[in-house]
């Protein structure tokens, strides 16, 4: 009975530890070192000396991650699996922390991640996250439609210069094309003129293809813009 009572005293310790914001301050400090040392080892300006002080670095910052899941585990038990943010946070560290991650920065990097889960102490932070979040209806609305444009466009290059210029001379040819028209690379000088060397008609095509793809991206930032304001009046109001 004792001894159930000082594990019951000691949970409560460890819990109190775990959710306290010196603790959460300590391993988002953890994180950002981590990064920093993820971002050197990438680097091609360290040697040989500095590489190892680096890799003791990221297995100690991955030493103390794995403590943290312990200690949590240990505090919460059944209890930890039901919040989504340890979960997230035990499957990313236990990606990294595989035997073969050492070998892999891609999969080590999934640790950085983490830090998502300390938005919710940030407002302003908390805001974007939840925005952008609102926003992926939105640009999945643009997306489609853009698409079906640039899909019904790309057909039509192909039909009336598939023939002549090798960039359009399939479908798949036709939409690569399109989207570096699209990004405005050299489109003018590259693509469009010597299109209209042989089919001077052709700036009708791609001034179309331009203007449309412009209209579809400006109604979508007009209503992210929108979306924004609208996040941010309710956001004062509650305040």
């Amino acid at each position: 009975m004792m001894m159930k009572k000082a594990w019951e005293k000691d949970k409560r310790k460890v819990k109190k530890l775990v959710e306290g914001t010196n603790f959460d301050l300590f391993i988002l400090s953890l994180i950002c070192v981590d990064a920093v040392a993820l971002g050197f080892m990438t680097s091609e300006i360290t040697n040989v000396f500095f590489d190892h002080v680096l890799f003791i670095l990221d297995r100690l910052c991955m030493a103390i991650f794995i403590m943290e899941m312990l200690m949590k585990i240990y505090a919460y038990g059944k209890g930890f699996f039901k919040n989504g943010w340890n979960v997230f946070d035990f499957v990313i560290v236990a990606i990294s922390s595989v035997p073969f991650a050492s070998y892999f920065i891609v999969l080590r990097t999934f640790r950085l991640f983490r830090s998502l889960k300390y938005v919710n102490k940030f407002s302003r932070l908390k805001f974007i996250i939840n925005t952008f979040i609102a926003l992926l209806p939105i640009f999945g609305a643009m997306l489609a439609v853009f698409a079906i444009f640039f899909y019904v466009f790309s057909i039509i290059a192909v039909c009336l210069f598939g023939d002549i210029f090798v960039e359009f001379a399939s479908l798949g040819d036709s939409m690569f094309t399109l989207l570096q028209v699209f990004s405005l690379d050299g489109w003018a000088s590259n693509i469009a003129r010597p299109v209209m060397s042989v089919f001077p008609h052709a700036w009708i095509f791609f001034v179309s293809f331009l203007f449309i793809s412009f209209l579809i991206i400006l109604s979508f930032v007009l209503s992210a813009i929108g979306e924004v304001v609208r996040r941010e009046f309710q956001l004062k109001s509650r305040l």
